[in-house]
């Protein structure tokens, strides 16, 4: 199958879905997407379980040649990023940094180790052969809360600025550190090299502020030539390349790309937008804007098809609603103590506890996990953890994301932050 015809299905795929949801489901777009290709999937395999038409081999055969891992993380991710990040606002992260920090680093250093040793622990009592190692990769790659999940669900559900703002916050730089953390932990799974606490910090040190400078240095040159050009078409190549090229020498110089464009995006749409002319700034917004709503649609639809190269085992189901239940109550344990840790050290004026639960439950996880899990070399721990990884997640985008405008009403969210 041919690259355009690979894309073409894609996107006739993503219109088609996209279309019934809106007459019938009416769902939240990007659920609805994921709904309507998980469902379209089982139905597949249905067929094939009733003996009417085996179409399972080819249906894999496709998902596979999609490459998730490759074309996420190698690929479109540094532009759904970028703009995603152009419309966040930075005073009010400014406003909320210190909570936005501890929960990007704390929280998820201390959601992926809880997370690795409580399953560990829990599958070694039931005999189910994942080692201590495997369950820690799944902690990291688990425990950093979408962006792109959280820009596209809960960006719409309505919350206070500063609520968003911490959550989107959170999501956009967390990434950067669990990245990290699954990097060392796949290093020790499978290399010959045992890192030690001080290549773990420089790795560290080098991915996160390595992708600050870059960010910084690429919006400089970005900033440089949008506001020296008046033609849509010239800002908009401007735009597309700095994005491609930076995150390319991201990789390259092994420092992490997806802050690299948060960065970017966050000082072209908070410094460059407001000086361009507004002739020039809407069309430039609407771009990125339509870039961002068909990348995440066709995201979504991939995660839904990707049910179809989920291993099936016997024990499959239960451990991936033991990883859910974990996930969970770890991501509450975790959020609550640097919270808390705030709250005692006047960091912070807030209902802790009301915070906690938001937080818990509005931390979704998406495409980014899958595509970690999916980049793990072949093996039974793989499975293992692919399973879990999709459990997790379509519980977090379809249970959680439907159900958290529902649960936390507009009246309660404006009282969980109380500023003095």
């Amino acid at each position: 199958m041919t690259i355009f015809l690979t894309i073409a299905i894609v996107l006739g795929l993503t219109a088609l879905f996209a279309y019934l949801n809106e007459r019938f489901l009416g769902l939240q777009q990007t659920i609805g997407l994921m709904v309507l290709a998980l469902v379209g999937t089982l139905f597949i395999g249905v067929l094939k379980a009733t003996g009417v038409i085996d179409l399972v081999p080819e249906v894999q055969a496709f998902v596979t040649s999609l490459a998730l891992h490759e074309t996420l993380l190698n690929g479109v991710l540094c532009f759904m990023l970028f703009a995603g990040s152009i419309n966040v606002k930075a005073r009010v992260l400014g406003e909320e940094k210190w909570v936005i920090l501890t929960l990007a680093i704390g929280a998820t250093l201390i959601a992926a180790i809880l997370i690795g040793g409580s399953l560990w622990g829990l599958f070694a009592f039931f005999g189910v052969g994942l080692t201590l190692i495997y369950a820690l990769i799944f902690g990291a790659l688990i425990s950093p809360t979408d962006p792109i999940a959280a820009l596209a669900i809960l960006g719409k559900v309505g919350m206070p600025p500063k609520l968003e703002a911490i959550i989107t916050g959170e999501s956009l730089f967390n990434d950067g550190v669990g990245v990290v953390v699954f990097t060392i932990f796949v290093t020790v799974a499978v290399g010959t090299e045992q890192p030690t606490a001080g290549d773990a910090l420089v790795m560290f040190l080098r991915e996160v502020l390595g992708g600050i400078a870059l960010g910084f240095a690429a919006s400089g040159l970005m900033h440089h030539m949008l506001v020296r050009t008046s033609d849509y078409g010239t800002q908009v190549l401007i735009s597309l390349s700095i994005v491609a090229l930076g995150y390319a020498v991201a990789e390259h110089l092994e420092i992490s790309g997806p802050i690299a464009m948060v960065v970017t995006g966050l000082v072209i749409g908070n410094y460059t937008m407001p000086r361009l002319g507004q002739g020039e700034r809407l069309p430039f917004k609407t771009f990125w804007r339509a870039v961002d709503e068909v990348l995440n649609s066709v995201l979504f639809v991939l995660i839904g098809l990707h049910i179809a190269v989920v291993p099936l085992f016997a024990p499959g189901i239960p451990t991936a609603l033991c990883a859910i239940v974990v996930c969970l109550m770890v991501r509450w344990i975790s959020v609550y103590l640097p919270l808390n840790a705030l709250s005692m050290a006047g960091a912070l004026k807030a209902d802790t506890l009301g915070l906690t639960n938001l937080l818990t439950w509005g931390g979704l996880r998406g495409g980014l996990a899958i595509a970690m899990a999916l980049s793990l070399p072949n093996g039974p721990e793989k499975d293992i953890i692919l399973h879990m990884t999709y459990g997790v997640v379509a519980f977090s985008i379809i249970v959680q994301g439907l159900s958290i405008g529902r649960i936390f009403k507009a009246d309660q969210m404006k009282c969980l932050l109380k500023r003095g």
